[in-house]
C-alpha cells in the first residue's frame, strides 16, 4: 500500500475510534409526562359542580388565557388541570357557595416538536401526546439519506431561558441505551446532521 493510501486508512481508522459512546445524561423519561401542562390552542372543559350555566367548554388563547363568566380573564397556558382547577374553584367561592370546580384537557394541539436537518419530512411535528425522540423521528418520516444517525442533537429551553443540548445515537439506542429515547417537550428542536 502507499504511503498517502496507508495515511488516509489510518485517518479513518482514528477518527472512527473516536466516535465512541455519546455522554448523557438525559431526561429522565418520566419527568416530562408525569403532569401535562396546558398550553395556547388547547380546549379544556372547565365543570362548575351544581353549576351548569357556568360550565363548558374553551379554547386557550395564544396569550395563554381563557375567558370565564364571573371570574373573567385567567392564565393557563403553562399550569397543571390541577393548579388550574384550584384557582378557579378560589375565584368562583366569591360569587358560588362551596364552588368545586375541575378541569379536563378534551383536546391536545399545543405539543409541537420540530425535526430537521436530513430526515424526509424536516418541520414541525404536532402530537395529541407526548413523543419520545425515535417517536419524532418517526413522524418525521424517518432519516434521509447520508444522514448522521449517531450525532443526533436535541435542543431544548430549559425554564431559566438557558439552551440545553442533549445528543442521540440512533445505533445506540436501538442496541440498549434506551435512556437517550427520553419524551420530548412541546419547542424541543431535532438536528439530524
Amino acid at each position: 500500500m502507499s504511503p498517502p493510501r496507508t495515511l488516509a486508512l489510518a485517518l479513518l481508522l482514528s477518527l472512527a475510534a473516536c466516535r465512541g459512546p455519546l455522554p448523557g445524561p438525559w431526561p429522565p423519561i418520566e419527568a416530562t409526562v408525569q403532569e401535562y401542562r396546558i398550553g395556547p390552542g388547547d380546549i379544556i372543559r372547565v365543570a362548575v359542580y351544581g353549576n351548569a350555566d357556568l360550565s363548558g367548554r374553551v379554547t386557550v388563547r395564544p396569550d395563554g388565557r381563557i375567558s370565564l363568566s364571573l371570574v373573567n380573564e385567567v392564565t393557563v397556558a403553562g399550569r397543571t388541570v390541577a393548579e388550574v382547577a384550584r384557582e378557579l374553584s378560589e375565584g368562583y367561592r366569591r360569587f358560588v357557595q362551596d364552588a368545586r370546580v375541575s378541569v379536563i384537557v378534551e383536546e391536545v394541539h399545543s405539543y409541537r416538536v420540530y425535526v430537521m436537518g436530513k430526515v424526509t419530512h424536516p418541520g414541525d411535528v404536532e402530537s395529541r401526546v407526548p413523543v419520545t425522540v425515535m417517536q419524532a423521528l418517526t413522524l418525521a418520516g424517518g432519516f434521509a439519506r447520508a444522514a448522521d444517525m449517531d450525532r443526533i442533537i436535541i435542543l431544548r429551553r430549559a425554564p431559566n431561558g438557558q439552551e440545553e443540548r442533549f445528543l442521540f445515537s440512533y445505533t445506540e439506542c436501538v442496541n440498549g441505551r434506551t435512556e437517550m429515547n427520553f419524551t420530548l417537550r412541546t419547542g424541543d428542536t431535532i438536528i439530524v446532521p
